[in-house]
C-alpha cells in the first residue's frame, strides 16, 4: 500500500499528516480486536444453567442477559472484563484475554440469600417484590444453640411470632404469630399437621414466616392468620457427581449442650431444726409443736436446738413398742441438699449423619438424627 504526500515547503506539515495517519491506524486495530464473546451461565448450588442473568462489560453500558438456557454473547475487546451479577449469587469477574468463550459457575452469596424469600412451592423471590409481611432466618443460625423442639428456636427472631413451651410433655409449642395462634406450617410446599417434634434442625434450610391474611393467597384459608414455611435441604447443595453411587457428600453433626438447673438456690437454715424455745423431743406436745397460734388453735413449729448431733428422740429414732419409747439419735441437718439434688444439670445430646448427591435427573439426600433429653424421658 502506497501513500501519496503532497509536497510541504515545512517539515511541520509532514509530521501532522503522520499523526492523523497513526491516530487512525490505531483506531482501526482497536475496532479490529473487538471479539464477539459467547458463553453459559450455571449455579454452583445445583450446575442448573441459570436464565436472567446480567452480564455486563466492566466500564461500559454495554451488557445483555442469559436466556432459558444460560446461554449469553456480548461483544468486548480482548483487555475487557466481563461482570456476572444475579440475585443471592456472588457478583463474578472474569478478564476475556483472547477467548471467544467463557462459561461461568456462580456461588451463592449467603449475605444475599438474607433478602430472599421463599414463597408457595417453594418458590424463591426478593423480599422488596413480595406484596406481605415475611421474614426468613436460616436454618443453620439454629443449630449453634439447640433447642430440644426446632420450633422453639425461633425464639426472638422474627418479629411479630411469639412461642411458649407447651404445659404438656412432649406437647406442640404455642405458637402466637400476630396475636393468632393457628398457624400453618408448609414443608417443601406442602401444607402439614404437625406436632414439630418430628422436624430435625440439622435437615432444615430455611425457615420463611408468611405474616398476616395475605399469606391465603398462597396457601388458601388455612394460611389466613400467617404460615410458617420450612425448606429443607437437598442434595443440589454438594454439586454434580460423577455418577449415582460415586462422589457423596457425607456430613455429621454432633451437639451436646449441658445447662444448670437453677440460675442460683435459695439460703435455707441449716443450723437450726424444729422445735420450740430451742429445744425438741419427739412425741413432746411442748417442745414437738411449739404454741398454739391465734387462728385455728393450731401448733406451728418455731426454733429447735442446734444441730450439734446431740441425742434427741426424733420421729424416724428405732421405736420399742413394749416400752413405748424412742431410741434417741444423733441430731444432724437432714437434706441440705434436696433442692440441688432435685434439680439436675439439664442435657440435650444431638447427632445427626446425613447423605447427599444430585446429578443429572436426580437429587438424593438422606438424613438420620437421634436426640437425647433426659428430660423427656
Amino acid at each position: 500500500m502506497q501513500f501519496l504526500l503532497p509536497k510541504m515547503k515545512s517539515k511541520v506539515g509532514y509530521r501532522l499528516i503522520l499523526l492523523a495517519f497513526f491516530v487512525c491506524w490505531t483506531g482501526a486495530v482497536a475496532f479490529a480486536q473487538q471479539l464477539m464473546i459467547t458463553g453459559k451461565v450455571t449455579s454452583g448450588e445445583d450446575r442448573n444453567a441459570m436464565p436472567g442473568v446480567n452480564v455486563l462489560v466492566k466500564g461500559t453500558s454495554s451488557g445483555t442477559v442469559t436466556d432459558q438456557e444460560g446461554n449469553y454473547s456480548v461483544t468486548a475487546s480482548a483487555d475487557a472484563v466481563l461482570v456476572f451479577s444475579f440475585i443471592g449469587f456472588t457478583t463474578y469477574e472474569v478478564a476475556v484475554g483472547n477467548r471467544t468463550n467463557v462459561d461461568v459457575v456462580l456461588a451463592t452469596d449467603a449475605k444475599q440469600l438474607n433478602e430472599v424469600v421463599v414463597t408457595a412451592l417453594g418458590i424463591r423471590k426478593d423480599i422488596k417484590t413480595v406484596g406481605f409481611a415475611s421474614q426468613a432466618v436460616q436454618g443453620s443460625e439454629l443449630v449453634k444453640a439447640r433447642e430440644p423442639n426446632t420450633v422453639n428456636a425461633l425464639v426472638g427472631k422474627v418479629a411479630g411470632l411469639s412461642i411458649g413451651t407447651s404445659p404438656e410433655l412432649l406437647g406442640r409449642p404455642n405458637v402466637v404469630l400476630r396475636g393468632n395462634t393457628d398457624v400453618l406450617f408448609v414443608v417443601n410446599g406442602v401444607p402439614i399437621n404437625s406436632d414439630t417434634w418430628n422436624l430435625p434442625a440439622d435437615d432444615i434450610e430455611t425457615y420463611t414466616v408468611l405474616k398476616g391474611p395475605n399469606a391465603a393467597a398462597l396457601y388458601g384459608f388455612r394460611g389466613q392468620n400467617g404460615a410458617i414455611v420450612i425448606t429443607t435441604k437437598n442434595g443440589s447443595r454438594v454439586g454434580k457427581g460423577d455418577g449415582f453411587g460415586k462422589n457423596w457428600s457425607v456430613d455429621v453433626n454432633s451437639s451436646t449442650m449441658i445447662e444448670s438447673g437453677f440460675t442460683a438456690f435459695p439460703k435455707n437454715n441449716e443450723l437450726y431444726g424444729r422445735g420450740t424455745n430451742f429445744k425438741y423431743s419427739f412425741g413432746n406436745g411442748l417442745y414437738d409443736f411449739g404454741p398454739r397460734s391465734t387462728v385455728g388453735n393450731q401448733r406451728l413449729p418455731e426454733w429447735g436446738p442446734q444441730f450439734d448431733g446431740q441425742l434427741v428422740r426424733q420421729y424416724d429414732s428405732p421405736y420399742d413398742p413394749n416400752t413405748n419409747t424412742r431410741t434417741p439419735t444423733p441430731y444432724t441437718a437432714r437434706g441440705t441438699n434436696n433442692l440441688k439434688n432435685f434439680l439436675q444439670p439439664g442435657l440435650l445430646s444431638t447427632n445427626n449423619i446425613a447423605f447427599a448427591q444430585a446429578g443429572d435427573g436426580y437429587d438424593v439426600r438422606v438424613s438420620y438424627s437421634h436426640s437425647y433429653n433426659p428430660a423427656s424421658r
